[in-house]
Parts: C-alpha cells; sequence; structure tokens
C-alpha cells in the first residue's frame, strides 16, 4: 500500500473532523444560543438537528477509521511462500472438519461449494454437509432437492476416486523406491512431472465438461478447476525444467510436492441430517444446525427408537452406528460459498502460529463473485466488497466480528464457550448463540469475552452469492440489521472481562464495536428524518457537506481498488435509500425482540432461480419514502429554503434511479399484483365471541359412576357431571347408558360462535365406514380410542376432550404411521385413525368440544374424512402439527378446506420463532403447547415470557391457547397465572376409553 494512500487516508479523517468541529462552532453560536431562535421548539428542532447529522458522521468516521487500518495491515502483510507451507505441513497435521449447513438448496449450488471444499490443498480434512431440510417433505420440489443433497456426499467421492487414487498410488510408489535406498534421478522427477500433469489434465476435463448456469459456475471453473490446473502445470514445467538441467530436487521436497498432490484429492464427505433424532435440536436457524453436529464431535453413538422417535446416544465404537471423529480445527461454510484451494492451508497456518495462540476464528471475509448479471446484484456485490476492507481494517484496532460465511474456528475455542440446555431429557451443547438472527457477531463477543481473539486474513481467498433480486436482497438485509442493539450490552461484559485478564480495550476497539452494532439503527432513523422533516434553513451550512466529502471520496476510491466505478458511490447510496425501510423493520424486530424477550425469526436469504417477490411492505415504502421527500422538496420551494431543496430534489432523484434500476417497474407490478392477488384468497376469519360472565352450572344430579366413563381424576370428576348435567347409568344387563342434560355448561368458553354449540344443529352421524375402508378394518381392530379432558383452568370445568389412539401392542401411533408410510399408506391409516375418533366421540356428552389429530396431507388429500367431520355436527377442533416451511402453504389450504364446525389448533407449538411466524400467519383458532414447554414452566422465567408473547398474537385476532402436558400443582399455577385459559394433563385426567358405553 503506498505512502500517498495511507496519507490521504489520514487526511480524510483529520477533515471530517475538523469540518464537524467547525459546523458544531456556527451551530453552537448562530443556532443554539442566537436570540432568535429563542422559543423551545426552536432550540429543540436545533439540537434534533445536530444529533441526526452527528450520528451519520460517526459512522462515516468509523468507515475511515477501519480503511486506514486496513492500508496498515497491507503494507505490513508478509504472505507465507508456498515452500514455507510445505514445511510447516510436513511435520504438522490439524484435523480439520469442514460443515457446509444446507437447507433446500439447489443442488447445483451445494455441489460447487462441496467441491471447492474437497480440493482444498489441506492434509487431513473430512468434509459433512449437514442437510437441515425436512426429512420427509410432501412437495414434489422439496423431495427433489433433499434426495439431491443426499446424493451429494457419494457423488463427491466417486468423482475424486480417480485422482485421489492416481496421487496416492504415485506417492506409495515413490515412498517405496526411497525405502529401498535407491538413488533418485532425472528420471523420478519426469515422473513427479507427469504426476503432476495427469492431475492438471483431469482437472481441465472436469472443468471442460462441468454445467455452467450462472456466473458463480463460471468462476469456480475459473479459479479452482483451471486455476488449480494452471498451477499443477507451472509445478510440472518447473520440475521438467530442473530435471532437463540435471537436476534431482532432495528426498524431503520431492516428498512435500508428491503429498501436494495426494493432499488435494483425498478427502472424505458425508452428510448428517439432525432432524431426523429427537435428541437433537429443531431450532429453525442456522446456528441450530451447526451446534448440533458440533456437540456430537468426539464421540459415538448408535440410534435408539425411543416413543417419540429416533435419538441418539452414546455409545461404544463397536456398537456405534454414528462415529464422529473431534477435529483440532473447524471450517463453517455456507452452501453458496467458494474457497480458494489454498484457503484452509494458510488460515490454518496463521492460527497455528505462536503470536496467535489465542485467535479463535480466522477468516477472509467473503467477495462477491465477479461478473454478476443483474445491476442490483453487482452493487450490492460491491457494498460486499467494501465491507471485507472494513473488516481487514477491523482487525487492526482489535475490533474483529466473525462473518459467518466461512470461518476456520478452533475446535478448543468452541468448547470454552460452550453451554448445556436440554430438549426434554435430552442434553444438547450450545457453542454458536442463537439468541439473535446474526449468531456471528453475538458469538465473538463471547469469544472475546473468554479471552479469545479474531483475526481476518489480509487476502481474497473466499468468494459468496449475491442476491440476484430486491425481494432476497430484502431478506437479507433485514437479518442483518436485526439483533445488532440486543447484543450491545455484551460489549460491557467484554470490557469487563478485558480489565479482569488485566488488559483494557482501546477507544478506537470500543467506538468500531458500537458502530458495527448500532450504525444501521441510528443511521437509517436519522436519514429517514432528514428525508421528511423539513429543518430551518438556517442550520444547513457548507461545512455539513465538507463532512462528508471525505467519505464519499473515499468510498470512490475503494471501490475503483475493488474493481468497480467510481460513479458507483452514487448508486450505492440510492440502493441505502430504498432499503432504509428494510433496516428500520430489522431496528424494530431488535428491539420488538428485547422487549418480548422471544427469538426473531430466522429467515434465510432464498436462493433460487425465479425472482424472489418482494415483500409488500419493503414494496410499498420506497415509493412513500420519494413522496416524504418530494413533500419536504415542495415545502422548501415554497418557503425559499435553497439548501433544503436540493438535498431533498437530490434523494428523490437517486432514489427513483434505485427503484427502476433496482427493483423495476415492471417487477413492483407485478409483484404488487401478486400481493392484491392473495388478499382475494384469504380465509374469512370468525368473529370472536367473548365468553359468558354468568353462573350456567345446572344443579347437581344424583350420584353417577362417571369414572367407568372416562377417569379425569377424583377432583374434577363431580364438576364435569354437576357442570354438565350427563351421566352414565347402570342397566340390568350390567351396560352403561348415557342420559344427557343441558349443554356443556361453559361451552362458550373456547371462543366458537354460540350457534356450533346449539343441540339442534346436530346432524346424524355417519352411522359405517365406506366399503373402501375394508382393507384397514384389520389394522383399526389392533387400536383403541382413548379420551383426555381439557379443563377451563379458570373454572376448573371440563369443557371438551382430545381423542387419542392407543395400539395393543404398546407401540406409539407416530411409529405406526412411519411404518405404514414404508409401503405408502400412511394416510390411509391415519384417516382410519381419525374417522375412528370421530365415531368414538359419538358416546361423549352433547355440547362439548371434541378434538382430533390430522396432519395437514390427510385434511388435504382425504374427502371421506371432511365429509364425516361436517355429518359429525357437534364442534370439533382438527389438530393439526406445526408446519415447516415448506409445508405452510398447504396448512393454509387445509384451514380452508375444514367444515363450518370445524376449527383449526396447531399442535406441538413450542417457543421459538418459526413457530411464532407460523401463528400470525396461519391465526389458528388454539394453540397447544408441547409438553416440555409446560413441563417445569414453573421456575423457568425466560419460558413465561416467550409464552406471554405468545399469548399477546392470539389475543390480536382472538386465539385461545391450550398447555398440555401439566403434571404439577405449580406447573397449572403458573400457566394460569400467565393467563392461558385451558389446560390438559395427568395433574386432571389420564386418557381412558369409554367403558362399554352405548351410543344413544
Amino acid at each position: 500500500m503506498s505512502e500517498r494512500r495511507v496519507a490521504l487516508a489520514r487526511l480524510a479523517i483529520v477533515v471530517t473532523v475538523a469540518a464537524w468541529l467547525g459546523y458544531f462552532g456556527v451551530w453552537l453560536f448562530t443556532d443554539l444560543l442566537n436570540s432568535a431562535h429563542s422559543t423551545a421548539v426552536d432550540r429543540a428542532e436545533s439540537i434534533m438537528y445536530l444529533v441526526v447529522v452527528t450520528l451519520p458522521t460517526a459512522s462515516a468516521l468509523a468507515y475511515l477509521l477501519a480503511r486506514l487500518g486496513f492500508f496498515y495491515r497491507s503494507r505490513s502483510h508478509h504472505r507465507s511462500s508456498r515452500r514455507e507451507l510445505d514445511d510447516f505441513f510436513d511435520t504438522t497435521s490439524r484435523s480439520l472438519t469442514v460443515i457446509v449447513p444446507s437447507y433446500q438448496e439447489e443442488t447445483r449450488v451445494i455441489r460447487t461449494t462441496l467441491l471447492s471444499a474437497a480440493l482444498q490443498e489441506y492434509p487431513n480434512k473430512r468434509i459433512t454437509l449437514l442437510i437441515d431440510d425436512p426429512p420427509a417433505p410432501r412437495l414434489r420440489r422439496a423431495r427433489d432437492l433433499l434426495d439431491g443433497a443426499r446424493s451429494l456426499p457419494g457423488e463427491i467421492e466417486r468423482l475424486l476416486a480417480t485422482p485421489a487414487s492416481n496421487s496416492s498410488e504415485a506417492l506409495r510408489t515413490f515412498e517405496d523406491h526411497v525405502q529401498r535406498g535407491l538413488a533418485l534421478d532425472e528420471q523420478d522427477m519426469l515422473r513427479l512431472a507427469e504426476s503432476y500433469e495427469g492431475a492438471a489434465s483431469w482437472l481441465q476435463q472436469m472443468a471442460s465438461t462441468y454445467e455452467l448456469v450462472d456466473h458463480t459456475d463460471i468462476f469456480f471453473v475459473n479459479e479452482v478447476l483451471f486455476g488449480l490446473a494452471r498451477d499443477f502445470t507451472t509445478v510440472a514445467d518447473a520440475v521438467r525444467q530442473a530435471a532437463s538441467e540435471e537436476v534431482v530436487l532432495p528426498v524431503p521436497r520431492m516428498r512435500q510436492l508428491y503429498r501436494r498432490l495426494a493432499w488435494t484429492f483425498r478427502v472424505q464427505v458425508t452428510s448428517f441430517e439432525r432432524k431426523r433424532y429427537v435428541s437433537l435440536s429443531s431450532e429453525p436457524n442456522k446456528a441450530s444446525n451447526l451446534n448440533s453436529y458440533i456437540g456430537l464431535m468426539g464421540g459415538n453413538y448408535r440410534e435408539l427408537q425411543t416413543p417419540s422417535g429416533f435419538a441418539l446416544v452414546p455409545s461404544g465404537p463397536a456398537d456405534a452406528d454414528l462415529a464422529v471423529p473431534e477435529p483440532d480445527y473447524v471450517l463453517t461454510l455456507d452452501a453458496d460459498s467458494v474457497l480458494l484451494p489454498e484457503y484452509c492451508l494458510r488460515l490454518v497456518h496463521q492460527l497455528e502460529q505462536a503470536e496467535h495462540h489465542d485467535v479463535a476464528i480466522a477468516q477472509t471475509p467473503y467477495t462477491a463473485f465477479p461478473g454478476a448479471a443483474t445491476r442490483l446484484e453487482r452493487i450490492a456485490g460491491a457494498t460486499t466488497d467494501l465491507q471485507h476492507i472494513v473488516h481487514q481494517g477491523l482487525t487492526y484496532y482489535d475490533a474483529t466480528f466473525w462473518v459467518g460465511a466461512n470461518a476456520v474456528i478452533r475446535k478448543e475455542a468452541l468448547n470454552d464457550i460452550a453451554q448445556k440446555s436440554y430438549i426434554g431429557d435430552w442434553e444438547v451443547r450450545k457453542y454458536i448463540s442463537d439468541h439473535t438472527v446474526i449468531e456471528d457477531t453475538e458469538s465473538t463477543i463471547d469469544m472475546g469475552i473468554h479471552g479469545w481473539r479474531l483475526l481476518n486474513y489480509p487476502e481474497r481467498l473466499s468468494f459468496s452469492a449475491t442476491p440476484p433480486d430486491f425481494g432476497a436482497l430484502c431478506i437479507q438485509r433485514r437479518r442483518w440489521a436485526n439483533g445488532g442493539l440486543l447484543i450491545l450490552p455484551k460489549v460491557r461484559h467484554l470490557s469487563r472481562a478485558r480489565r479482569a485478564s488485566g488488559s483494557r480495550a482501546r477507544s478506537n476497539e470500543k467506538f468500531l464495536r458500537w458502530n458495527y452494532m448500532a450504525s444501521i439503527c441510528w443511521s437509517t432513523v436519522s436519514l429517514l428524518v432528514l428525508l421528511a422533516f423539513p429543518f430551518n434553513d438556517t442550520l444547513i451550512s457548507p461545512l455539513l457537506g465538507l463532512v462528508a466529502l471525505p467519505y464519499f471520496a473515499a468510498m470512490a476510491s475503494d471501490l475503483h481498488y475493488c474493481g468497480y466505478k467510481r460513479s458507483d458511490v452514487a448508486r450505492i447510496y440510492g440502493l441505502n435509500l430504498i432499503l432504509l425501510p428494510v433496516n428500520l423493520a430489522g431496528t424494530v424486530a431488535s428491539l420488538t425482540q428485547g422487549l418480548t424477550a422471544s427469538k426473531s425469526t430466522f429467515v434465510r436469504t432464498p436462493k433460487v432461480r425465479d425472482r424472489t417477490v418482494t415483500p409488500a411492505f419493503f414494496l410499498v415504502a420506497p415509493y412513500v419514502l420519494i413522496s416524504l421527500a418530494g413533500y419536504t422538496a415542495w415545502v422548501a420551494y415554497r418557503h425559499g429554503l435553497v439548501e433544503n431543496l436540493a438535498y431533498a430534489v437530490l434523494n428523490v432523484m437517486l432514489a427513483l434511479y434505485a427503484i427502476v434500476a433496482f427493483i423495476g417497474i415492471r417487477h413492483s407490478l407485478t409483484d404488487a399484483w401478486v400481493h392484491f392477488k392473495s388478499l382475494l384468497y384469504k380465509r374469512e376469519r370468525p368473529r370472536r365471541v367473548l365468553p359468558h360472565k354468568g353462573d350456567t352450572r345446572q344443579p347437581a344430579l344424583p350420584a353417577v359412576d362417571w369414572h367407568a366413563v372416562l377417569q379425569v381424576g377424583p377432583v374434577y370428576a363431580r364438576r364435569w357431571a354437576n357442570a354438565t348435567g350427563v351421566g352414565l347409568v347402570r342397566h340390568s344387563g350390567g351396560r352403561w347408558q348415557l342420559t344427557s342434560g343441558s349443554s356443556l355448561a361453559r361451552g362458550d368458553a373456547l371462543g366458537l360462535p354460540a350457534a356450533l354449540w346449539d343441540a339442534s344443529d346436530v346432524k346424524t352421524p355417519m352411522a359405517a365406514e365406506q366399503p373402501g375402508d375394508a382393507a384397514l378394518r384389520l389394522r383399526a381392530t389392533n387400536f383403541s380410542i382413548v379420551f383426555q379432558p381439557i379443563v377451563d383452568l379458570e373454572s376448573a370445568n371440563i369443557v371438551g376432550f382430545e381423542a387419542l389412539a392407543r395400539f395393543e401392542d404398546g407401540t406409539s401411533p407416530d411409529r405406526w404411521l412411519a411404518r405404514a408410510g414404508n409401503d405408502g399408506t400412511a394416510t390411509d391409516l391415519e384417516g382410519a385413525l381419525a374417522r375412528a375418533a370421530i365415531g368414538a366421540a359419538e358416546m361423549l356428552p352433547r355440547g362439548g368440544v371434541v378434538g382430533i389429530k390430522a396432519s395437514v396431507a390427510l385434511i388435504t388429500q382425504d374427502a371421506r374424512l371432511l365429509e364425516r367431520l361436517e355429518a359429525f355436527g357437534r364442534p370439533v377442533v382438527v389438530e393439526v402439527p406445526i408446519p415447516a416451511s415448506t409445508d405452510e402453504a398447504d396448512a393454509h389450504l387445509a384451514a380452508r378446506l375444514l367444515p363450518p364446525n370445524a376449527r383449526l389448533a396447531l399442535d406441538h407449538v413450542g417457543l421459538d420463532s418459526w413457530c411464532l411466524e407460523v401463528i400470525s400467519s396461519l391465526r389458528p383458532t388454539f394453540v397447544k403447547l408441547r409438553l416440555d414447554t409446560v413441563s417445569g414452566i414453573a421456575g423457568d422465567s425466560l419460558r413465561q415470557r416467550q409464552v406471554k408473547a405468545i399469548l399477546a398474537v392470539l389475543e390480536e385476532y382472538g386465539g385461545s391457547m391450550i398447555a398440555t402436558g401439566i403434571e404439577a400443582l405449580d406447573d397449572q399455577r403458573a400457566i394460569r397465572q400467565l393467563g392461558v385459559r385451558f389446560g390438559q394433563g395427568y395433574f386432571f385426567g389420564r386418557p381412558q376409553e369409554l367403558a362399554d358405553a352405548e351410543v344413544r
């Protein structure tokens, strides 16, 4: 880096600070202390203006400071020679495991990433693809993506088998030659050259046949396949030239060259699916996917069938179904990234140096793939490349942050920050924090608190995809803007930890860390205020232009350095203008999470060939922003505020350009039509009916033996009989007969329309199975239907029952359905269970609600079930499991297909952000908390806050919550105090059969 660029970088900082100080002096004496502005409103406006121009100035200063650090590092960087690397790894072999988290990625994209990792010139590497797709998808596209991902590890190993075998055989031949004590000559040199030429030829052949779809594939072929082939060809030419001069390399050097070939092609590639096991976290985010596999490292495990599904339990090596080695280093790599062949070699070499013994993570913040197909992708990629400069500079001030697309992590450091938690009775370990959606940033602070540092290697060795359209970019940038404010308090913990260890954080480090995490918030708010509020023209000074000039000039220079146009600085400003609503949404999401203590939803950036539809708010907001700036310009024009007018017109012009260039008018209209059509297909939601406040219980009937019908526990059996006016009387034949009285006392307490509880509206049920059920009747004889009470926690009255299936052999229904899935009859068996539940429910007292279980697939595919539900006539709640992201559209369809007497309930709902998102989108009548959420909640304040967050969402549209698995008095009281209306569990009664009752 030239001294001139360094001097100009220093000058830019000096000019920025001096200009701001000059403006502050002018502001103080001509505005704040000016007697003409003596009113409180004038002074408040003056102070607000100073704040909104100072905050972006701080961010500009942080950028200038970081790029100066980048220049210092670039000037002092020493790139290790290939001989240094070969000598180092000749005596050191650190194991490295590459883990690639993937969620419904295109097979082509994952293949490219895996190949770039497999062709790393590293001696001891292993690759595991962490497939996070639902293990049993119902949509054809989802199944194809899953099948493609599962096939990739074997495909990669088969693809590299030939060069791996050839290079390993060449190494063995050379070693045998040396062990026999034979002298090396020019022929041995020529054989070495032939090995390199053969490897180069194989790479060239692969490159010539590789599928080229977009610029990312072209980059991989040119920089990885052809790049590695060029390196091998250069080595071969050098060896041949040495041989022609009768020079024979020493044995150690020739061994190193042979090993380089063998290391390049030797790799073990596997895959792992955490969602197959109930003993691992199923949180829908990348951090949990990584944590699940990292927690298994260094152990042997066998698969164990439990009542809730397959689990992984520790075992000895002889009995293990899965063995996961313990590596020295872990490389996390996003499934849309590409590494250059020396990435692992150089980063591990840096970590093994004595001066870096306390470095936990080494990375090269990714660069955008060159050759973008769209203007948006090119400009968004330019901002990414500028961030590469910023992150390199942050390392100079010891203010580095982990950028999660790729990083080599010391396993010892991961063990140091690990935390234990539990999923039911299963212990899990959390290494990478998932408290926010920017898990890499938060984990950076965790590393620092434990005394670890981070290192950015000052070369561009990793490349990653940039969203090609505005819809995908909105999703990515909203996630980036969400979470920084929540992590800020941890910076104080980091400072305390530094002081406790005898060191202190420098002022530059603190400033840069605060700016990194909070600048999106304060810059967004400041720019929005400047756009929308017509400030007094006396507040605007030419000095403000001088404050901003060094920042934009430096950015233009850096863009040119990175291979872009200097004029792209204006395009980046325009893009940032239309992204202001996106950043604002991310900031609001952070504040919401901080207030509700509920996790934000981790939304992955779409990586599909088709354009992503822009969310409605982000589609409309840029036009609203232009309207605000236009209004400001109009007001400025009317009052003769020249400076305000010029600034507003500039913003309008750049924002209009950004909309046309990066969103597109045609795409805006298309997306608006898509959102308009979605409104036409939304199901009308019933208005909430408030529960009746009066006491509607009937006088007590004579004592009945309710135990013979349903055991609901010693306390609530009497309340059920008293409240409903129903019971059993024994006849002379020893059989029991139901006697009916009034409708269920608190039937309307479930919030359903009163018409559904009218006994006169009950239709005659279907009496017999359809002929098509004959094949399933044999299975039906193997199970029975039991019922468990649902209780109103406020009044302690029973308001309904849930129908459950119990098989005679003790096997869980889920296991039976899994077996049926192997022969393609799972839906048939599930339909038989549901219809049997409806038939058995006819023996329940009239007026109460009945809950049955059904999957989304069953509702959408089994017309007979829908007919049976409608003929059932009485209120029924259909409980469907919480859908995965790929099944959400089917869940909406299932809700629309239900008959009028049926209401939708989401079952197995947890406290994660995905469940909260599904509830908000699907708006079910009931939400049933899963067992592990309720058990022990009395002593868990975090879970209580998360339950309150879900209750708040339900309150917005009139939904209700049912807490399942209540077994202890403390949990029952805690659930009731939180405001949960209904409960279910062994505390109230165990599931029981209807003991020989006759249907009347």
